[in-house]
């Protein structure tokens, strides 16, 4: 993707001759189709004359010059109706105000961005508008099919604006860095944050910092902050300086973290140490995705001045694409903030990439994602020990089949599954199981030599389950 000022000044180059001949003084493009026609080359006579090259003859947009065959394919504007014809309605977008059809001022259009290859427009860049507060004044609009052009206003329509929009935490909190929302919305949060929140931010400091390295930043520092349990216990207050007996009260209390950051202590910067030791391109290539629907805080470029994501655009899949296509992946993630965000992610693990996201939010969103990481990590918990008791029953089913009982089983309605002494058999299981009497089953199995014979210990009663019965109904 190119940006059109980018292309203005640039020398035209034939290739066949190398003879630099022209210079690119304006784009011409079609509003309705949104292609990029023609490079304007010469105006003289204010379009009587002008002089064209087609963006069909562009062989090569570098970063210092235009590449075309041959000096020939610059031809007169006349040659060509359709140029022609908007040369002289002298309608050119650049200071016209962009406006959806409800009423959204969307911002005053200052530049365009079209596909190097194929000359479509992507989008605008424009100065002001609703858009304009989160990103330092400019906004990039997405091109639209429909674009309606008045003499002082462009209208589009409201899914414009809607494109525009931030799919993952609103306009401003995405223009933060991500490294600058860990810091702020854990400072924040503090000691007001609810005992599951308070576990979920220690989880991501202390991966990222060594409880060993917060305890020794912060002995002997001045507290910046107070810091209280929830019950309101003073562990140390602002201007205090910091005792070993307060980093212990602190680890008491689940608050060593709190109290690190109180001394200065910054998750950030060791995030961004983190980045740069183990955020491979590899790594940004898999995680790219996270950028889907975030709005680039800077442009992002290639070596040779390609623009694979704008300032101000949401990243899309086809932004994605491109950025993998040009080895981009990590400039892409940085560009929306998600580089700290992914170390974090990628170096303390799944309880503290939910913390870190929660935490990118902003502290209101901490809360709620700690308990959703405490009810995630109960039902884990909760499904490691059914499955061990589950392998636990199966062990003792295995260790009890063909082993005599030392009692009477019975069913819910007090029928005979087993007699005493008869061998416990894979259909005794299932009925007992099914009669919920499968663990006074298992708890009954004789495992010792009998002291009495088997016609002492039998019941009058045979067993429904026994073999003596299976083979004399199969009889």
């Amino acid at each position: 993707m190119r940006k059109g000022s980018d292309v203005i000044g640039l020398n035209v180059v034939a290739f066949d001759t190398g003879e630099q001949f022209e210079k690119v003084i304006d784009l011409i493009f079609d509003r309705q189709a949104n292609n990029l026609l023609a490079l304007l080359t010469d105006e003289s006579g204010w379009f009587s004359s002008a002089n064209i090259i087609p963006f069909r003859d562009v062989k090569t947009i570098g970063h210092d010059a235009i590449i075309v065959s041959t000096k020939d394919v610059e031809i007169g504007a006349s040659q060509m109706p359709e140029i022609e014809e908007i040369l002289n309605e002298e309608n050119k977008l650049r200071r016209v105000k962009l406006m959806t059809t409800d009423g959204r001022d969307l911002g005053q259009i200052v530049d365009l961005y079209f596909d190097e290859q194929t000359g479509k427009v992507e989008g605008y860049e424009v100065s002001g508008g609703v858009f304009a507060d989160a990103y330092s004044g400019r906004s990039f609009v997405p091109a639209y099919q429909t674009l309606t052009i008045g003499n002082d206003v462009a209208f589009v329509p409201p899914e414009v604006a809607d494109m525009m929009e931030e799919q993952v935490g609103g306009i401003k909190a995405a223009a933060q860095s991500a490294t600058e929302t860990v810091s702020s919305a854990a400072s924040t949060a503090g000691a007001s944050l609810s005992s599951a929140t308070r576990s979920a931010t220690a989880a991501v400091t202390n991966r990222v910092v060594d409880p060993a390295e917060q305890r020794t930043f912060a002995v002997g520092k001045t507290a910046q902050n107070d810091v209280e349990t929830p019950d309101g216990l003073l562990i140390v207050a602002a201007g205090q300086t910091i005792t070993e007996q307060a980093v212990a009260s602190a680890e008491q209390h689940n608050l060593l973290d709190a109290v690190y950051r109180a001394a200065g202590g910054s998750v950030a910067s060791n995030l961004r140490e983190t980045v740069t030791s183990s955020v491979s391109s590899a790594a940004a290539s898999r995680t790219v995705e996270q950028a889907r629907g975030r709005r680039v805080q800077q442009s992002v470029r290639n070596a040779d001045g390609l623009i694979i994501a704008a300032s101000g655009q949401i990243v899309t899949e086809q932004v994605i694409e491109r950025a993998r296509t040009y080895n981009r992946e990590a400039e892409l993630m940085d560009a929306v903030g998600l580089t700290a965000g992914e170390a974090a992610r990628s170096s303390a693990g799944g309880v503290a990439s939910s913390a870190t996201d929660s935490l990118r939010s902003g502290a209101t969103q901490v809360s709620a994602t700690a308990s959703g990481l405490l009810d995630r990590a109960r039902g884990k918990i909760s499904e490691l020990r059914d499955s061990a008791a589950q392998e636990a029953e199966e062990r003792r089913i295995t260790n009890a089949l063909g082993r005599p009982v030392n009692r009477v089983i019975l069913d819910q309605q007090d029928n005979v599954i087993l007699n005493v002494g008869e061998l416990i058999t894979h259909k005794a299981v299932d009925e007992a199981r099914a009669s919920g009497v499968l663990e006074v089953l298992l708890s009954s199995v004789y495992d010792k030599e009998p002291e009495l014979t088997t016609d002492d210990l039998r019941a009058p009663t045979e067993g429904d389950a026994s073999l003596e019965h299976q083979q004399k109904t199969n009889l």
